[in-house]
Formats: structure tokens, C-alpha cells, sequence
């Protein structure tokens, strides 16, 4: 009876493993000799396996993670208490939008109370204006028909109602282009948010993390706001997201590469193999 040698089988299992690791670039080397490697091609179909098998693992981990930050931040309309003192006129007209626009009003409290600390009047060196600090661009385009044009200090000329100082048309224009920003970002109100604060143009989904100091702080100010008991978890929970998400975008362009290299091989060898 034969015997086995362990040493020998270990030996050979770990070859496999590092041929199914190495095989695309093997089958990219592959490609260009004249008989094709059916152990290579083998070798890669398991690679590809393994590869959807962790993309889809990781979409789930993802998908789980963004679950728990949407409910930190108030993914959908919730009343809770926040620890900060609120006016009974600004918390009305905030609740009213808030339940017009489906958002948490303790995440509308939040950044009301980190982009301007509930003063009216705030006006930022880039112009932003009000208690959520709504700049011009912003201001025409959800009031096209208003005769203020929202480029004017606090206390300049006096629009009224119609003006983009009054508590209620500024906080009712903010919580629309929150929506409107959440809605682009299909539910992750951390990007949204990374907008609203350094602008849409400037947040890039594939970096790790917001691509300014000051959003990286804005972000984590209203994580602590509206989890005042465990800020940390917030953070860390976050900064796992941002991971994750571009992980996960690396393993896609990742698999792409990897369709591409077994289209050249299928182009040069697939009526070879029998």
C-alpha cells in the first residue's frame, strides 16, 4: 500500500494556491504561446470565483455599514432629542420641513447648529448666508422668483420674508438642497453632507476620505452632535465606510481587468481547447 507523504501534499497545495494566485498574469503571459495552458485557465476560473465571492462579501459588509451610519445621521424622518437648544419657532419651522422632505430634524438641527450656531445673521468669508449657510447659487436656484438675490450682507437691504436671512426661507432652501443631495447620492447622507459643506463638485467618491480637513471636522462635529453618548463609534463606523466603499470600487475596476485579460486569451486560444 502506498503512503502518503503530508510534506509532499503540502507542498503541492501550496503550488496550487500560489498558481491560482499568480494566474492572471499567467494567463496573460499564456495568451501569446502557442498551446494553451488548461491548468492556467483552471487556475484563473478559481481566482475569478474568489474574486466575485469577496466582491460580494464586501458589497454586504458595505451595505450593512452604510445601514448603521444612515441610522446614526437619520436615513430617514425620526423625532429624537438633541442636545441643543432650540427656539419653539425654529424647531417648528424645522420639524415642518424636516417631515416635508422625509430627514431627520435631528439631523437638520445638527448642521444648523455646526454651520452657523443658530445665528441668522451668520455670513461666511465665501459669502454663505443664514443659519444654514445657503450661498447665492444656492438661493436663486430653489427661489428663481425672489427679489433677493442673496449676495448682500446681513442687514443690507431688507427683503422681508423673501430673503435669504429669514430663518424660514433659508432653512426651508437648505433642507431642500440636502434632499436634493442625499436623493444624488442614492441615500448616503454622509456624502450629501460632504457636499453640502465643500460642494458638489469637489466630493470625489473614490477617495478614502473627504478630500478637506474642514469637511473631515464638519463630518465628525454632527456625528457627535447626533451621537452625543459614543461619538467614537460614529467616527470609526464612518471611516469604515469610506474604506470599504473605496475598496469595493477597486475590486470592480479590479474584475474588469481581469474580464479584459481572459478576452484576450479566449480571443487567441478559445478554438484550441477541445
Amino acid at each position: 500500500m502506498e503512503t502518503v507523504n503530508p510534506l509532499a501534499v503540502k507542498k503541492k497545495l501550496l503550488l496550487r494556491v500560489l498558481q491560482i494566485l499568480c494566474s492572471p498574469f499567467l494567463l496573460l503571459i499564456d495568451a501569446f504561446r502557442p498551446r494553451p495552458s488548461r491548468m492556467i485557465f483552471s487556475a484563473f476560473l478559481w481566482f475569478m470565483l474568489g474574486t466575485f465571492l469577496l466582491t460580494a462579501t464586501l458589497y454586504f459588509w458595505v451595505e450593512g455599514q452604510e445601514t448603521q451610519l444612515e441610522r446614526v445621521l437619520g436615513g430617514y424622518f425620526s423625532d429624537c432629542e438633541v442636545a441643543i437648544p432650540v427656539s419653539t419657532e425654529i424647531e417648528g419651522i424645522i420639524k415642518r420641513n424636516a417631515l416635508m422632505a422625509d430627514v431627520s430634524p435631528d439631523l437638520i438641527t445638527a448642521v444648523i447648529q455646526v454651520e452657523s450656531g443658530f445665528d441668522p445673521l451668520a455670513y461666511s468669508p465665501k459669502g454663505a448666508c443664514g443659519l444654514m449657510q445657503i450661498t447665492p447659487l444656492v438661493w436663486q436656484a430653489y427661489n428663481p422668483d425672489s427679489s433677493c438675490n442673496g449676495r448682500h450682507r446681513p442687514g443690507a437691504v431688507d427683503h422681508g420674508a423673501d430673503c435669504i436671512y429669514n430663518s424660514d426661507a433659508n432653512i426651508t432652501t437648505g433642507v431642500q438642497y440636502l434632499r436634493k443631495l442625499i436623493d444624488h447620492y442614492d441615500g448616503e447622507i454622509g456624502r450629501a453632507l460632504e457636499a453640502y459643506n465643500a460642494g458638489l463638485t469637489n466630493v470625489n467618491l473614490e477617495e478614502f476620505r473627504p478630500k478637506y480637513r474642514e469637511t473631515r471636522n464638519y463630518l465628525q462635529r454632527i456625528g457627535t452632535l447626533l451621537s452625543a453618548d459614543n461619538p467614537e463609534h460614529f467616527w470609526a463606523l464612518y471611516n469604515a465606510h469610506c474604506f470599504g466603499h473605496a475598496l469595493l470600487q477597486g475590486l470592480f475596476i479590479f474584475t474588469m481587468v481581469l474580464w479584459v485579460i481572459l478576452l484576450i486569451w479566449g480571443h487567441r486560444h478559445l478554438r484550441k481547447i477541445r
